[in-house]
């Protein structure tokens, strides 16, 4: 290969990248949110979340998860589902550890692949704890602009990591407190 072939190979690919993360959005709080979870397990005590490891964008420059919106996400999803009566101190409190954000840089199906490991303790002992893994596909039809379906696939796993946050908490072993 030429060098010169070589260098526009390069520059073509960076040009790509650099349009891809132009065009990139970041996630949307209240599209983090799954549909409604119900949960059978039901506590009358607040969960408090936090959150570490997620950014505005990924390494990639591509469309991230921030703490706060995943924390806040968080929060809402397990009081929705009726296991928490709110969110805020005194009660539970949910550590979110988001690992990985696998994205692809371009394709027409976009699969994102999200890990976040979780600690649930009360009154600082640890009651649970468990890796998570995800994923949510955003196929070409979901949007024409592949930044716009990179960040809806992203939306999507999240919202899938949450909802099964919910059902393996609700089948832990153990009654509640």
């Amino acid at each position: 290969m030429s060098p010169r072939l070589h260098a526009s190979g390069i520059l073509a690919a960076g040009l790509a990248a650099c349009l891809l993360a132009s065009c990139a959005t970041t996630t949307r709080r209240e599209a983090l949110v799954p549909a409604r979870v119900a949960a059978a397990r039901q506590t009358a005590q607040p969960i408090r979340a936090s959150v570490s490891g997620g950014g505005e964008f990924t390494a990639m420059q591509l469309p991230g998860i921030t703490n706060d919106d995943f924390r806040q996400a968080l929060e809402s999803s397990l009081v929705q589902s009726g296991m928490f009566q709110a969110a805020g101190g005194g009660g539970y409190q949910l550590e979110a550890f988001i690992a990985t954000i696998d994205q692809p840089v371009m394709g027409f199906s976009m699969t994102v692949n999200l890990d976040v490991s979780y600690t649930l303790r009360h009154r600082g002992a640890t009651v649970w704890r468990k890796a998570i893994h995800s994923s949510y596909e955003a196929p070409v039809g979901e949007a024409l602009v592949g930044a716009t379906r990179i960040r809806l696939a992203t939306e999507g796993a999240a919202r899938n990591n949450i909802a099964e946050l919910i059902r393996q908490l609700d089948t832990r072993h153990g009654r509640g407190h």
